[in-house]
């Protein structure tokens, strides 16, 4: 491949920096960009998250016992969850002993809260409490979502988009707090299916770069931004589009002459006895399963699902649900999928479709597409949950410059990108392998096996299910952000790539965060029967198991009381000691 061609693929850059080149015509320098701020609750610390502790606290455990009738067990509860929840020592001490009931022993009670912050200081603030919203704000999702005991899933920290390859840095760089995150899973699901020819072994199996992310949150909470995600690979489908409808005119004028010839016939070449294939980037979800796989098998299996509202393919499953989401199940994994058509009696088989999806939708939309937590699609997503309270920004020319632009220029360097990387061939072989070095294998491992322990402990067997593929998504992440490192350092994206030890840690970070995320969506969902979610249950075994070591009792005799394996207990142990 010609390296001057690649390089004019990607503009020179600062890796670590935002390109300004690709910034809109007034710029978007950091001390600068005019956008509204986050619309995110602020983090408190002091009296209110005390407070606030305290409260959800006896709701769970009930007012502060007598002394000797387990007065320092409920009061190492209630600082263990203050402590996590960032509220200051001096707050919660204070709120302890004017709490107290009569004849406490006020050394006693001084020596458990600084004792448990001073052990637990690695813990501080790990389950940050956050401002209450407005009264009379609508709540979208289930109560047991917003407890602190079960508190909303982390979003991404600052160092995961500080460690993104430049492109993506660039991506994201107009937004912020959930809308930043929304446009990086959305960017990455995008990407995902843009490079076919990309991909490599895992698990002894081998698997291109198809990612399913699905961003739920609220009406008006900012996920239309998946809609700048779309618009960057928008100039590769519309190039598709086009020349597909430039070879159908072709087709239709050669078979037009041909009918035409009357006795000229015989010296004319026949045209083709099907007409050519209708090419796309961007497949529908507002389809049929017939119509999906009939679109897939003309794009060579391939192509990408992005749909700003779910019901627009939750609509289409409605209709026609079995064999849809058999079809999507698949794809994820790249097995074989057959379809006989009724009308021409066409048999149409996909030996490695390779599908990307990325959608957004609301709390109500989610049980449309998957009613169970057993459902076997919810396993294949990249899941993230947010809410925030719907804030007005300023709609004013002064609030900053079109951000169409700049989308515009970012769109038209993927298209470049995309020409730059070579021809996928034959399924199931890929011209550009991504492989991680072994101490980066056993990194992700590692990480997956923590994950799925604290899956099965939380979520049971479809808790375990989602935490099995997101390694797989975390190996995926990892190679796209290897692809993207190619472009930035102007090498040509071929034959084996071996991703940096830096994207590793970034694709398990990532991986890390959604675990947290799929174990949201898993408690929201029902389980087959109408039974609960196991989510709230093994919450509350971990808080008795924290009470009883509060007690003094060994790991063994707590595990025995309350139901679970004794390596379970110790894993909970260890995470309370830091």
């Amino acid at each position: 491949m010609d390296i001057h061609k690649l390089r004019a693929a990607t503009p020179p850059t600062n890796p670590t920096k935002p390109d300004t080149s690709t910034r809109g015509p007034q710029g978007f320098a950091p001390s600068t960009r005019a956008y509204a701020p986050a619309r995110t609750s602020p983090v408190r610390s002091g009296p209110n998250a005390a407070d606030w502790c305290f409260a959800q606290h006896t709701k769970r455990h009930g007012l502060p016992p007598a002394p000797g009738e387990g007065h320092n067990i409920w009061l190492a509860a209630l600082t263990k969850f203050c402590n996590e929840s960032g509220a200051e020592q001096n707050d919660v001490l204070a709120l302890a002993l004017s709490t107290a009931p009569a004849g406490h022993d006020e050394a006693k009670i001084t020596a458990t809260v600084a004792g448990i912050y001073r052990r637990d200081s690695a813990a501080h603030g790990s389950r940050p409490y956050t401002a209450p919203e407005p009264t009379g704000n609508k709540t979208y999702f289930p109560a047991s979502f917003r407890q602190k005991e079960n508190p909303p899933p982390p979003t991404f920290a600052a160092a995961v988009y500080d460690a993104l390859p430049n492109f993506l840095q660039r991506a994201c760089y107009p937004f912020e707090g959930h809308e930043k995150a929304v446009m990086l899973l959305g960017t990455l699901a995008v990407l995902s299916g843009c490079f076919p020819a990309v991909g490599g072994t895992y698990n002894k199996r081998r698997f291109g770069l198809n990612l399913f992310t699905f961003i739920i949150a609220p009406a008006a909470s900012g996920k239309g931004t998946l809609a700048w995600a779309r618009r960057l690979a928008w100039p590769h489908h519309k190039a598709l589009t086009d020349a597909s409808r430039a070879a159908r005119l072709d087709y239709e004028a050669e078979l037009a002459a041909y009918k035409t010839a009357g006795k000229a016939k015989a010296s004319l070449t026949p045209p083709p006895a099907a007409p050519p294939p209708y090419k796309l980037l961007y497949l529908p979800g507002n389809t049929t399963a017939a119509a999906l796989q009939t679109a897939l098998a003309e794009n060579d299996g391939r192509g990408i699902m992005c749909e700003t509202e779910a019901d627009t393919l939750t609509g289409a499953l409605g209709a026609d649900f079995g064999n849809f989401s058999d079809v999507l199940r698949k794809a994820f994994q790249h097995e074989p999928i057959s379809l006989l058509r009724k009308t021409d009696r066409q048999h149409l088989d996909l030996a490695r479709p390779a599908l990307s999806i990325a959608l957004t939708g609301t709390p109500g939309q989610l049980p449309r597409l998957m009613p169970s937590a057993e459902d076997g699609l919810v396993s294949r997503f990249l899941f993230y949950v947010f809410e925030q309270t719907p804030t007005w920004q300023d709609v004013s020319p002064s609030a900053g410059p079109p951000l169409d632009p700049y989308f515009d220029r970012l769109a038209e360097e993927l298209t470049r990108m995309i020409a730059a990387v070579p021809e996928a061939d034959e399924a199931g072989t890929y011209p550009v392998e991504i492989t991680l070095a072994a101490p980066d294998w056993q990194r992700l491992n590692t990480a997956g096996a923590a994950g799925l322990d604290e899956a099965l402990a939380l979520a049971g067997g479809a808790g375990g299910s989602s935490a099995y593929r997101l390694g797989l998504v975390a190996w995926r992440i990892a190679g796209l952000l290897t692809l993207l490192r190619c472009f930035e350092n102007g090498q040509a994206p071929t034959g084996r790539l071996e991703a940096d030890p830096a994207d590793v840690g970034t694709a398990l970070a990532i991986m890390d965060t959604a675990r947290a995320h799929a174990l949201a969506v898993l408690a929201m969902l029902p389980t087959p029967g109408g039974t609960p979610s196991r989510y709230a249950a093994k919450a509350e075994q971990e808080t008795r198991a924290q009470e009883l070591h509060a007690q003094g009792l060994g790991v063994r005799e707590i595990a025995r009381q309350v139901g679970v394996h004794f390596t379970t207990v110790a894993r909970w142990l260890r995470s309370e000691d830091g």
